[in-house]
């Protein structure tokens, strides 16, 4: 089974709109296998919790599957049937895994933790659709979805409005060296947000607090001198990290993935004074690049050998 998520740089970058493009185009092609809608969690909100804005509908097809809370069918009563739920105590929520018998439009809210994500998905490929592919309508703020155990590839959908768009420079970032990344899956466990090591493999530190509050790996940092060293980061680069490790040239930064670099302010493609290189443990995995633009861009900037298509103007280059 394929999972393909959807996330989008900013607010009104058009993510709904790419989403509602794939799944209708992929309905539509009668000798595709199964395919099956769901999204992440809103914690019980009215409003996604990074844009701010109402939680979005898809409208579902009819004869396909979905997966959502049970709060958003209690008006739905007859237009699908159940074929398998998930709920407490595994899960913080009840899930319902259906399949249309008619079209409607619905609030796709999934599992908000990588877990969950990794039992719906067992249990889709074992007895539903193991051919099948799954689309997340995702958010940027929900980092557990670049784990390579969650999504498969990304649809990203980029705003141009006048400013940088965010995360594009992350998507351009290399992966790091093989024996760096092994070196890291070896000394992190499910809990690490941070790995402070040399490049033998020598743990300074091991941080399960997210780093941009975690005084004990700043002070870890510190304490290096001029130490050649990794640093292997599992939580967001926000600004306040970026500025701190901004002197320390003899510090190589691994993030986990791509999402962790939130906005082009708090990477180092917007700061000329950033010292440490950056690299990737995780390579980003880019399915396609939806673009809107309200303002002229640079096509260079953009990732290579990955299609392009805008669908507000109806057009597609690559």
């Amino acid at each position: 089974m394929q999972t393909y998520c959807f996330i989008g740089s900013d607010k009104n970058a058009g993510k709904t709109t790419a989403f509602n493009f794939i799944y209708e185009k992929m309905h539509k092609e009668q000798e595709r296998p199964e395919v099956c809608v769901t999204g992440t969690g809103i914690n019980g909100e009215a409003t996604d919790n990074f844009d701010g804005r109402a939680k979005p509908t898809i409208r579902l097809q009819a004869g396909s599957l979905f997966l959502t809370h049970s709060r958003h069918l209690s008006r739905h009563t007859g237009k699908y049937s159940t074929l398998q739920t998930f709920a407490e105590p595994s899960f913080r929520g009840h899930y319902v895994l259906g399949r249309c018998l008619v079209g409607f439009p619905v609030v796709l809210e999934g599992p908000n933790t990588g877990s969950e994500f990794v039992v719906i998905k067992e249990a889709l490929a074992k007895k539903l659709m193991p051919d099948g592919t799954l689309l997340i309508d995702g958010s940027i703020d929900r980092q557990f979805l670049a784990d390579p155990t969650i999504s498969d590839m990304f649809y990203f959908s980029l705003l141009f409005s006048g400013r940088a768009p965010q995360l594009l420079g992350a998507l351009r970032l290399p992966t790091g060296p093989e024996h760096i990344a092994g070196i890291v899956q070896r000394l992190k466990t499910a809990a690490t947000k941070s790995l402070l090591f040399g490049g033998d493999g020598r743990l300074h530190y091991r941080g399960e607090q997210t780093p941009f509050s975690d005084g004990q790996l700043q002070r870890a940092c510190e304490s290096l001198g001029k130490e050649p060293a990794w640093l292997y980061l599992n939580g967001a680069f926000s600004r306040s990290l970026a500025d701190f490790l901004a002197p320390y040239g003899n510090i190589d930064l691994l993030l986990d993935n791509f999402t962790l670099c939130l906005s082009r302010a708090d990477s180092p493609a917007g700061r000329k004074l950033f010292r440490p290189r950056l690299s990737l443990l995780h390579p980003a995995r880019i399915k396609a690049v939806f673009v809107k633009q309200e303002a002229p861009f640079d096509p260079g900037l953009l990732p290579e050998k990955v299609p392009v298509i805008n669908l507000f103007r109806q057009g597609a280059w690559s």
